[in-house]
């Protein structure tokens, strides 16, 4: 549940407090990242780094985070929308997808060692929370584990159905405090009940 600091701004509960925001984060040194190369090699200089990165860590939210997080080196990369989803189609990118799978099965470690961890709730059909539970057990994985490589997967556009309306749902990110339903009510003044307009007992 969001809480908020003392200068009033909002954070998660699992973040650290204020006072130990300037504690080391497990940040990698991968040296230089060449920004300047043709879009043809970038894909080689993701893999060059991708490289290092295994060497130096067995935790694979440091790994995904320095790599192919928000972030990470395949996002300055790659910037546009269009140049990250031509990237997914490569080969590069899928030996990167290799590394973070190799590193999640060597990594015993909890994520929130690293770094604070975040909850979603979604909705889905019994049959489709049926249909992960036989695959988590055919796979012998946990439901959470399977539900996060298949997160980790590139996603084709043709599989994805085109959003109707207004999204529904909260926004991610901290929601503020929630209007408590248990307050008593006020009763309506009889301004209120006329629609706001001004109004005397004596009309």
């Amino acid at each position: 549940m969001p809480q908020s600091d003392p200068t009033g701004s909002l954070r998660y509960a699992s973040d650290p407090a204020p006072e130990q925001n300037n504690a080391p984060n497990s940040r990698l040194d991968l040296g230089p990242l060449n920004l300047n190369l043709p879009p043809e090699q970038r894909g080689a200089e993701a893999l060059r780094l991708a490289q290092g990165a295994f060497a130096k860590t067995g935790s694979w939210v440091v790994f995904y985070r320095e790599i192919m997080g928000v972030d990470g080196v395949v996002r300055k990369l790659f910037p546009t929308s269009e140049e990250m989803r031509k990237f997914e189609t490569s080969a590069q990118f899928s030996e990167l997808q290799e590394m973070v799978a190799a590193v999640r099965s060597q990594d015993s470690s909890k994520g929130d060692s690293v770094e604070p961890e975040r909850m979603i709730t979604i909705r889905l059909p019994k049959s489709l929370h049926d249909s992960l539970r036989t695959e988590s057990d055919e796979m012998n994985l946990s439901i959470n584990k399977l539900c996060i490589s298949k997160l980790l997967q590139r996603i084709d556009p043709r599989y994805v159905p085109v959003q109707q309306g207004r999204r529904r749902g909260r926004r991610p990110g901290p929601q503020g405090p929630r209007k408590r339903t248990d307050e008593p009510q006020a009763e309506p003044t009889l301004t209120q009940t006329r629609m706001g307009q001004p109004s005397s007992l004596d009309d």
